[in-house]
């Protein structure tokens, strides 16, 4: 019998989750239209979010991972934590986790009205920011979902090195303790676990041999 367990979670979020995601496209040497000004880039929301060809918000699996792997350090297993256990067995099985809201098509036409708007269900985050480089100041454009937003995904671990109790727990500090999403160190991106359930894991050679 598998030792390997598979809990699905879903999730509502308490604050407001956001968007900052490193784009490959930014490294190419191909040349793209300036906007604004140094260190004020009206249009950096667009190069930084994560969305679906139908404009759906989702964030990387990975982002998952380390949630709950930063979630593990409140665990205590004897003198240390649970944290190098969860990182090596957890397997988080979306690689693309949709959030329930999509980027208005107004955000494209008139942006400036989405400022700071945290009354709407999708908005730009607008806020000044030190670079800690150069200390200059900047500004800052990210695609922001208000409270309220709701996601699911998967995972599979190994319940001989996690126990399933242990699992469930994290999930919840990883709510409550760590969030999603960028900003999380002044408490963006927190969630509350709505419900998780478990379910059997089966091995490729399992399927093939059944």
């Amino acid at each position: 019998m598998s030792n390997m367990v598979i809990l699905k979670s879903w999730i509502e979020g308490t604050r407001p989750l956001l968007w900052n995601a490193f784009s490959v496209s930014m490294l190419t040497g191909e040349k793209k239209r300036k906007t604004g000004s140094a260190g004020n880039n009206p249009d950096e929301w667009k190069q930084t979010v994560l969305a679906t060809p139908e404009r759906r918000l989702f964030v990387k699996g990975s982002y998952l991972f380390s949630c709950l792997r930063d979630a593990a350090r409140f665990t205590r297993e004897g003198k240390g934590t649970l944290q190098r256990s969860v990182a090596a067995t957890l397997q988080i099985l979306d690689e693309e986790i949709l959030v329930d809201r999509f980027i208005p098509e107004e955000m494209f036409v008139t942006p400036e009205a989405f400022h700071n708007a945290k009354d709407k269900d999708v908005y730009i985050d607008v806020c000044g920011v030190r670079n800690p480089t150069t200390r200059g100041k900047n500004v800052r454009y990210r695609v922001a979902c208000s409270s309220g937003w709701k996601c699911s995904f998967s995972l599979v671990f190994d319940n001989t090195l996690v126990s399933k109790i242990a699992m469930r727990s994290i999930i919840h500090d990883a709510g409550n303790l760590v969030g999603l999403g960028d900003s999380r160190s002044i408490g963006s991106g927190r969630f509350r676990v709505e419900k998780i359930e478990e379910s059997v894991y089966i091995s490729d050679a399992e399927k093939t041999s059944a």
